[in-house]
């Protein structure tokens, strides 16, 4: 993982993958918990913490069982002091911004993507996917447009959520109440 920190005259850049041991571990890590905390960024810091799922001997069954390996505790990074946040401009990891200073404050772009991807996302949003699917398989299957408790199980949501998204993609068809028609109104050719 790779995180950029932009300041006005400067990036600092966290490797996760370069100049270090490839299994920081004691080289039993077989998966890494990365997590980047920025809540409260200007407040708290920007925090880089990293756990490791150890493949451990000691969780091996002569049963037919999988082997499990467990969650150990790791290491916390402080990547910035809540000083250093207040002056940030942008934070990304691999590639994708996560914060951003918009008129002087952070915004969580990630939060942003995440809410965009779901109710106005290109391609279709999560919602107009839903709603889409849900007038496909009324239209192919009558079991399914009869209970809505059954197409929300097939199409893998709660019953709520298909109603929210199917209203969410009727209110965005609905004309807005605007006066753009008559805009010329009052104008007279000299």
């Amino acid at each position: 993982m790779r995180v950029e920190i932009a300041y006005e005259r400067r990036v600092e850049v966290f490797d996760t993958d370069r100049f270090t041991e490839a299994q920081p571990f004691s080289g039993r890590s077989m998966l890494a918990d990365f997590t980047l905390e920025y809540e409260a960024a200007e407040k708290n810091g920007l925090w880089l913490t990293a756990h490791c799922y150890a493949a451990n001997e000691g969780y091996r069954t002569d049963g037919e069982d999988v082997p499990e390996a467990r969650r150990e505790k790791g290491w916390r990074f402080q990547l910035a002091s809540p000083k250093e946040a207040g002056e940030l401009e942008s934070v990304t990891m691999d590639g994708e911004t996560v914060l951003a200073r918009m008129f002087g404050e952070l915004v969580d772009v990630m939060k942003l993507d995440r809410a965009s991807a779901l109710f106005a996302g290109p391609g279709g949003s999560v919602a107009s996917r839903i709603a889409r699917l849900n007038d496909y398989l009324s239209n192919a299957d009558e079991r399914l447009a009869a209970s809505s408790v059954l197409m929300a199980e097939a199409i893998g949501v709660a019953p709520d959520v298909l109603e929210c998204a199917i209203a969410a993609e009727a209110a965005q068809m609905e004309p807005a109440d605007d006066d753009e028609s008559d805009w010329m109104e009052g104008y007279e050719d000299d």
